[in-house]
Parts: C-alpha cells; sequence; structure tokens
C-alpha cells in the first residue's frame, strides 16, 4: 500500500485482507459460524462455495457486505457508518463477485477494532435463541427484519422517525443479554481510558 498526504494506492487483494481483518476484529466469525451451522449463511448456492472446503473466491463484494447480525455488530460498535464509507470508495462491488480492478485509489482508512468480544457475545445469544425455538425461521427472519431496520434507521439518521426505529431495533433484540453487556464492558472500558488521558493532561474531573 502506497500513502500519500490524502490519497494511497491499494491493492485489490489488500482490500479484501484488510475487510477480513476489520470483521475478525469485532469478533464477526463466531457469528457466521452459528448461521452457516443452522442454514442462514449468505454463501449459500454462491458458485464459488465448495461443500467441505470453503470459498474458493473471496471478493470485495461478499467481504463488504453485511447480513443483518452483522450490521447489528457494526451499529452498536458505532462503526457502521465508517465501514460503510470506506466500501463506497470501492469500485467494481457487484452482487457475489466484482470487476474490482487491481489498484484502486482511496481516501477513507479505518483502524482495526480490537472488539471481538462483542461478535462472540451476540454468537452465544443467537446459540441461546436458537436452542428455544422450534426451527431456525425465526433467526432467518430476525436477521432480516435488522437488515432493513437498521438501513433505515441509517437514513432517518437523527431525525424524530430514528428514535422510534431505535426503540423497535431495541425491543428486538431485549432478549440479547449477554450482547448488551459485552457493550456496556466495552463502554465502561472507553470511559475509564477517556478519564485516565485528562488525568494525565493535568486536569481532574
Amino acid at each position: 500500500m502506497l500513502v500519500g498526504d490524502e490519497l494511497y494506492i491499494a491493492t485489490r487483494r489488500y482490500l479484501i485482507d484488510y475487510g477480513m481483518r476489520h470483521l475478525n476484529g469485532l469478533g464477526a466469525d463466531h457469528i457466521c459460524k452459528v448461521c452457516i451451522q443452522n442454514g442462514g449463511s449468505c454463501c449459500r448456492t454462491c458458485s464459488h462455495l465448495i461443500d467441505g472446503l470453503g470459498c474458493q473466491n473471496r471478493n470485495t463484494s461478499c467481504t463488504s457486505w453485511l447480513c443483518g447480525y452483522l450490521k447489528l455488530l457494526f451499529y452498536k460498535a458505532g462503526l457502521i457508518k465508517d465501514w460503510d464509507t470506506f466500501w463506497d470508495e470501492v469500485p467494481g462491488i457487484e452482487f457475489r463477485k466484482d470487476s474490482t480492478p487491481p489498484l484502486v485509489k482511496m481516501t477513507t482508512h479505518l483502524e482495526v477494532p480490537m472488539m471481538r468480544e462483542l461478535g462472540e457475545a451476540l454468537a452465544n445469544d443467537l446459540k441461546v435463541k436458537l436452542s428455544r425455538d422450534k426451527n431456525n425461521l425465526d433467526f432467518i427472519v430476525l436477521a432480516r427484519d435488522l437488515d432493513n431496520l437498521i438501513d433505515e434507521i441509517e437514513f432517518a439518521d437523527h431525525s424524530d422517525i430514528a428514535v422510534h426505529l431505535i426503540k423497535r431495533l431495541n425491543y428486538l433484540i431485549k432478549d440479547f443479554h449477554e450482547f448488551h453487556q459485552a457493550i456496556k464492558n466495552i463502554e465502561l472500558h472507553k470511559w475509564g481510558e477517556k478519564t485516565t488521558q485528562v488525568q494525565k493532561g493535568g486536569i481532574l474531573i
């Protein structure tokens, strides 16, 4: 990767690898394992998927795409806008394939998150949900509902409509106790770091 003052040139391979590191930094792989084991995999029917071997040709399209559960993960981590902005700069993203060139001009760069506990917690809550449901239908429907709802929240931005939509979202995930606790733990950790930095600057709050 070549970096300038504002512009850098990234290879297509770098963008895919970087996207995977970003996803894994939030523990997305924990959620994907639950989906795959319970018939909700987004990769089903993809021509690049070989039974028993997995993906044979990951591309920018499937790396950038988020299902409802991954959208929830990014939204609650406060990273969904940055994620979307990053991939909006990448050309050639199509459905399950890409025509992204070998080299891409980029201006957006994201720090890889270190919050794997979020994805693991959400995955554990999904396992509990699946153990209580008679089948995986509600599991699949909820992913779709979260997908649509979070898109609506992002589109509504900070309007009164967004407040109503956020309440609806919180109701849908009210039983995700481990996920809620993981979010609280991260928020407390960030608050503790911020307080320490202020104290080191000679100001007590």
